[in-house]
């Protein structure tokens, strides 16, 4: 069952002297429920912008996209959105940070503290409750920003190279605490990320992006095994995908250059 459609989506923007720069031409595609989808594409194709149009942070030149048969006019709580900076309120505690969605929504608190509790064992934050985001490590300002996420139980968790600001260690660990999140919790992801291993690793589906204006110019299934770990990446069926994503975004990435 597909969970969202995108119709036709293209964005054009015009700047202040009224020069048109088109970053999106038309997309279509559709995204079903329980989906991993990692967004690969070199820099500058859109990918960021088409994640922001179904978020409703920005508004698509032509098109429409529908989450669950519902237009999207603006944000809404049914999608979490995860950027690469860490967008966590330096005032509010690990705790309260994830609990803020909630509190805005009426949440009774006894259903807050139950659901933060939840979350922060899940993210491996137990112990840090109390802590503020500056007393926390790059990780783990990410991890409170993904339980922040996951605590509203949005229908979709858009996420913008979340793990692009850290380090290869910490970005492993990350990539495999979000897969055992999505497996448990069986949510519907959309990932953007310009790491071919990255995006290959934790998708069911890479979406492949052209160079600027954007597109999607390849939609590849991947077949690995779950639960994954960090050693599939040394697999014939990995390093398969990897070569043919390789000169996917090779081959746009000179068309870029071109330009």
């Amino acid at each position: 069952m597909n969970l969202l459609s995108i119709q036709g989506v293209s964005r054009t923007f015009t700047s202040h002297k009224g020069t048109q720069t088109q970053a999106l031409l038309p997309v279509d595609f559709e995204v079903r429920e329980n989906d991993f989808v990692t967004i690969l594409g070199p820099s500058g194709c859109g990918k960021s912008t088409m994640l922001r149009i179904v978020a409703g942070l920005d508004f698509p030149t032509t098109g429409q996209v529908l989450l669950d048969g519902q237009a999207i006019d603006g944000p809404g709580a049914d999608r979490g959105m995860v950027f690469q900076s860490y967008t966590l309120f330096p005032w509010l505690t690990v705790a309260q940070n994830i609990r803020f969605g909630l509190r805005e929504k009426g949440v009774p608190e006894a259903v807050q503290k139950e659901r933060s509790d939840y979350f922060i064992a899940k993210v491996g934050l137990r112990g840090f409750e109390n802590h503020f985001p500056k007393q926390l490590s790059g990780g783990m300002q990410q991890r409170t920003a993904i339980a922040r996420a996951l605590a509203n139980d949005p229908k979709i968790l858009l996420m913008d190279e979340p793990f692009g600001a850290l380090d290869n260690q910490t970005r492993v660990v990350m990539q495999e605490l979000l897969l055992g999140i999505w497996e448990a919790e069986r949510k519907t992801v959309m990932f953007v990320t310009h790491d071919i291993d990255e995006a290959i690793f934790m998708a069911n589906r890479v979406a492949v992006f052209s160079a600027r204006p954007g597109r999607i110019k390849a939609d590849i299934p991947v077949n690995l095994p779950h639960p994954r770990h960090y050693t599939v990446k040394t697999s014939p069926e990995f390093m398969e995908l990897k070569a043919r994503l390789t000169e996917e975004i090779r081959a746009e990435a000179l068309a870029a250059a071109a330009h």
